[in-house]
Formats: C-alpha cells, sequence, structure tokens
C-alpha cells in the first residue's frame, strides 16, 4: 500500500506540473492589486479516504461585502461552498455555508488545505464559476466542482480525477498544505441552496443536515 501510494505520489507530481503549464493564468499584474479574499479548498477524508469531501471556503478581508457566487459575503467573515449529492437533507446540488455548518463540532485537524489569496479580478472570475455551477452526480462530484472553482484563479492548480485519495494526495504534494481551517460557524437561516445558473441563480433557505 505504501509503495502504490508512493508510485501514486510521483504520477500526481508530474500530472501537477503539466496542470500548470495547460491551466491558464490570470492576466495582468494581479500582485500589485489590493487581496480582498483567501480561498481556501479543503479535503476531508472518509472511510479511509475510500470516501471523503472537497469544497471551497472563502473569507472576506475587506471592511465591506463582497459577492461570492449569488452569497453576500459580510467583511470579516467567511463562507463555505460546494456540491452534495443524497448526503443532504435537500437533495443534489450547490450549498452556501452547508460545511461551515455541518463541521462547527467536527475536529478538522486531519482535514487538509490550500489557501491563495485573490484579487477583486481574481474573485470575481471565482464566483462565476460559481454562478455556472451546481450539478452534482458520481462523475461530476463534489471535488470536480471544487477543483474547477480553486482553479478559476491562478496559484497551484489541482487536477480533477474522480477519486479522493488522488485529490488528498495532489493537496499533500505541496509544501503550503496544512491541517485544520476555522470556519465562521453560520446561523441554520443562513444556509443555502442555489437554484439556476448564471444571471438568473438565486438562494433558497437549506437544510444542511445528513438525510435519516
Amino acid at each position: 500500500m505504501k509503495n502504490l501510494k508512493r508510485i501514486l505520489s510521483v504520477l500526481l507530481t508530474l500530472a501537477v506540473l503539466v496542470g500548470m503549464l495547460v491551466i491558464p493564468a490570470a492576466a495582468g499584474n494581479d500582485e500589485q492589486e489590493e487581496i480582498v479574499a483567501r480561498m481556501y479548498i479543503g479535503h476531508k477524508e472518509r472511510y479511509m479516504n475510500l470516501s471523503g469531501h472537497t469544497w471551497i471556503y472563502i473569507e472576506n478581508l475587506t471592511e465591506h461585502e463582497l459577492t461570492v457566487g449569488a452569497y453576500q459575503l459580510k467583511s470579516g467573515r467567511g463562507v463555505s461552498v460546494g456540491t452534495f449529492g443524497f448526503s443532504i437533507v435537500d437533495g443534489k446540488g450547490l450549498y452556501y455555508n452547508a460545511e461551515a455548518y455541518r463541521y462547527q463540532n467536527v475536529d478538522m485537524s486531519e482535514a487538509i488545505f490550500l489557501s491563495k489569496e485573490l484579487t477583486q479580478e481574481q474573485l470575481d472570475k471565482v464566483s462565476k464559476k460559481i454562478l455556472n455551477s451546481g450539478t452534482w452526480d458520481y462523475t461530476l462530484n463534489c471535488a470536480y466542482f471544487a477543483i474547477k472553482v480553486w482553479n478559476a484563479a491562478f496559484g497551484q492548480p489541482l487536477i480533477y480525477m474522480m477519486i479522493p485519495t488522488l485529490h488528498q494526495l495532489q493537496i499533500l504534494i505541496y509544501p503550503s498544505h496544512f491541517n485544520g481551517i476555522n470556519m465562521t460557524v453560520p446561523k441554520l437561516d443562513d444556509v443555502y441552496k442555489q437554484i439556476g445558473r448564471g444571471k438568473r441563480a438565486f438562494l433558497v433557505n437549506a437544510d444542511p443536515r445528513v438525510p435519516d
């Protein structure tokens, strides 16, 4: 098993290096622009990583509200964004704050993360990806959504490969990975499901619990 993981790690390192060449970089001098937000991609394993969940978390670093997809993010707060299949009461789709609500009493020290800072231009690209998402199935799962959004901003590219272990190993390849973050804990009425896409997308209150 250890040898298999080493082989997979080498293959994924090569894949990530290729990804750095084929995933387009953000245009312009972003390093000279104001940083408005910090985006995280997180992966939490289940069942020895035979299953797991991957999601996006965005923090507002400004003194004003920011638009994240169809959600208005207050200053100093964060919002989790992710897709779910059958493990949530309100069914398949794209949710805001579901992870932040569900994981508030969970030990997150074993969850792994990468982060990147966003300019307003990059955040706009990220928001557009979120607005045009919402699909979930066994092939286009939570990791597909999260990686697509993550790659909308330049830096630390990831490649969607369906299998949770492969996503975990990709994150671990980067020396900047770390364990656990403190997400803003939302109230229940601040958990939403996105209905529709693009300019027609809107939010409805959602139940983030796991079905009985």
